[in-house]
């Protein structure tokens, strides 16, 4: 087994075609931390397969469609949830006078 720590991620082949992989691009953002801020560098990792790489884009924006509808879902049954409540003590208050 190989240790990845030593190891760079663009030396790790594809794990759905084994094909190279690339670096797409590189950036940094600094962010704020307890102790002020950190300066982080990222890169974007792609499969030099085009197929493939189209392929993972779509399952990528399936699942974040999906998360957004459980988002959405969960956002709307918090408001039900709240406005039963609001309902539910406006009427003991009601029945108290």
């Amino acid at each position: 087994m190989t240790a990845i720590k030593n190891t760079a991620y663009i030396d790790i082949p594809c794990e759905r075609c084994g094909s190279k992989k690339a670096i797409a691009r590189t950036w940094k953002e600094t962010i704020a931390t307890f102790t002020g801020t950190t300066e982080v560098e990222f890169s974007q990792i792609i499969c030099t397969n085009a197929e493939c790489q189209r392929l993972f884009n779509e399952n990528i924006q399936k699942e974040e469609k999906k998360r957004n509808e459980i988002k959405l879902q969960r956002e709307k049954r918090e408001k039900d949830r709240k406005d039963v409540l609001h309902l539910r003590s406006s009427q003991k208050i009601k029945s108290k006078i």
